[in-house]
């Protein structure tokens, strides 16, 4: 594999299409969407929670729903900030799709434009948010199972007392394996997901068979699959380290944070074409043009 020319390629006809610079800078919203909020420090004194004990706490029967508003405004809030989230990530999911699409159209020396793209991931939405869900699940799966511990162990210290004293150590057995199993089930289906993304876009496959024919394909084709890899962690250093200062003066001034989602965008577009390319390579698609 010629990976000068494959890098020259995928620069080529990002810079000629500049609409996959939207696109990319819709997956790389939906990339980063899921800030961390920091934690406020709250008091949790005697007094504060003297309100809360059953025998101190006075209800007025003449307003029945007195502690039900705050409750319930909370409640909606956190339903509406999650579905903006969603709908966000959902978004970039497409315009993942939308990517590969119009990059392996332009590499067929066929043209095609930003609503023709996003509307190729738009059909396959449902498949895309399946594919992008999946290496989740081991990790879901883990959060729920420390909620219920959680709660187990809080809910009776005498039956934790006696788990501790007598299970302990044959649990750590057990519990550290399950761990390493399903870090290791989610490193391994967020690294091929790469590649189903673009079976599902490219060979209309399914969840499951998209991760099988990405499966297969980098079966095949590790050790260029794994050059490329090492290159473009390479490039995203090299680029990082030149952008660095610039970097520092775009995020501390807002007027300028459109140009750093533009150069997220470039950049974002610029890895899913190099992969679309290399995948085209590795599964005999012949390239026709780089677009113009």
């Amino acid at each position: 594999m010629d990976y000068g020319n494959l890098f020259s390629k995928a620069w080529d006809i990002v810079w000629k299409n500049k609409f996959l610079i939207l696109l990319g800078v819709l997956a790389t919203l939906a990339g980063s969407g899921g800030g961390s909020g920091g934690s406020q420090g709250i008091s949790t004194s005697g007094d504060d929670l003297g309100m809360w004990l059953p025998g101190q706490y006075h209800y007025d029967p003449s307003t029945p729903f007195q502690s039900v508003g705050l409750p319930v405004f909370s409640g909606l809030l956190i339903l509406f900030v999650l579905a903006v989230f969603i709908s966000i990530w959902a978004l970039g999911v497409i315009a993942r799709g939308g990517l590969i699409s119009g990059a392996d159209s332009i590499s067929r020396g066929q043209s095609t434009t930003f609503a023709e793209s996003f509307r190729a991931g738009w059909k396959k939405g449902w498949r895309l948010i399946g594919i992008g869900l999946l290496p989740a699940i081991p990790i879901l799966g883990l959060v729920i199972v420390g909620i219920f511990g959680a709660l187990n162990y809080s809910s009776s210290r005498v039956v934790m007392e006696a788990y501790e004293g007598v299970y302990q150590t044959p649990n750590a057995f057990i519990i550290i394996p399950v761990v390493a199993l399903a870090l290791g089930a989610f490193l391994v289906l967020a690294l091929l997901r790469t590649f189903a993304d673009r079976a599902c876009m490219l060979e209309d496959t399914g969840i499951w068979g998209a991760y099988r024919r990405g499966a297969q394909v980098l079966g095949k084709n590790l050790g260029p699959a794994l050059v490329l890899f090492v290159l473009q962690i390479l490039v995203s250093i090299g680029i990082g380290l030149a952008l660095f200062l610039p970097g520092i003066l775009i995020a501390l001034c807002c007027l300028l944070w459109p140009l750093l989602l533009f150069a997220q965008g470039t950049f974002a577009a610029f890895y899913s074409t190099l992969w679309t390319l290399a995948w085209n390579q590795w599964t005999g698609v012949p390239e026709v043009s780089a677009g113009s």
